[in-house]
């Protein structure tokens, strides 16, 4: 492997999946890959996902699509074998579909609990899981996991608990899964996103303009992330430029976890 110029940051040849990826930082993400090079297999509950595949391919990417939910364990196993059946291999995951629920924890019920965690922290796993077992059986492969800077701080001022410890729990899952996998040829890292621009935050600066100034106001920039910032990051994670990183949570937030 030459460790000089760029092809080390190249994607060819390979195949990604990526977890919630009909729209926003997901969609970002599948196309930062699909830039790279790699055949991405952008998935989603949402069945936009389909239209959001056919863009890239219009873009002269390579994409492919699969509807499923992924807190459904069998249906992420059926996932993985469609997947490795079409495609022949699978070499990247990026774990990104996740929700948020701003609620004080004094009301936080066991449904509402459960559901961030379902989602945030089961189907993470459960995902990986599912989507390792290709790439540990051909002794490599490259997998993200998108935490949050709600991982690793307290948000403020907004009040959301169960978000906090599911972002931390994915966070310690890369250190885990990274550790283990490491003499396997899998390298996994997490990435935690600060606050970024997309359409759900653009909607907190709507109706809620004093959150949002709180926000500008604690990073360091005074700017919220471009959806661009952090798939250059996951890109940058899967490909043999990184070949020597696992186990990490990166984080990509202006500086704010640490100003």
């Amino acid at each position: 492997m030459a460790y000089l110029g760029t092809d080390l940051y190249r994607l060819d040849g390979r195949v990604a999946v990526v977890t919630g990826a009909a729209r926003g930082i997901g969609e970002t993400i599948a196309r930062q890959l699909g830039a790279l090079g790699a055949t991405v297999v952008l998935t989603d509950l949402n069945p936009d996902v389909e239209a959001t595949a056919r863009r890239l391919c219009d873009e002269g990417l390579r994409a492919d699509w699969l509807a499923f939910d992924v807190t459904d364990v069998a249906a992420v196993q059926a996932a993985s074998e469609t997947i490795l059946a079409k495609h022949g291999r699978v070499d990247a995951l990026v774990a990104n579909a996740g929700i948020s629920l701003e609620r004080n924890a004094i009301e936080h019920t066991q449904e509402d609990w459960r559901r961030v965690m379902s989602l945030n922290l089961d189907a993470v796993f459960f995902t990986t899981q599912a989507f390792a077992k290709p790439m540990l059986a051909q002794g490599n492969g490259a997998i993200v996991l998108i935490s949050s800077i709600s991982g690793v701080g307290i948000s403020k001022p907004e009040r959301h608990v169960s978000y906090d410890v599911s972002k931390a729990g994915v966070a310690h899952m890369a250190r885990s899964l990274g550790v283990e996998w490491a003499k396997r040829g899998v390298r996994v890292n997490a990435v935690g996103p600060g606050y970024t621009d997309t359409e759900m935050l653009a909607d907190v600066g709507r109706s809620r303009p004093e959150v949002m100034q709180a926000w500008l106001s604690d990073i360091p920039t005074g700017r919220m992330l471009r959806r661009e910032e952090i798939a250059s990051v996951v890109g940058f994670l899967l490909s043999d430029a990184a070949s020597g990183v696992t186990g990490h949570l990166m984080m990509a937030d202006h500086g704010y976890s640490v100003g």
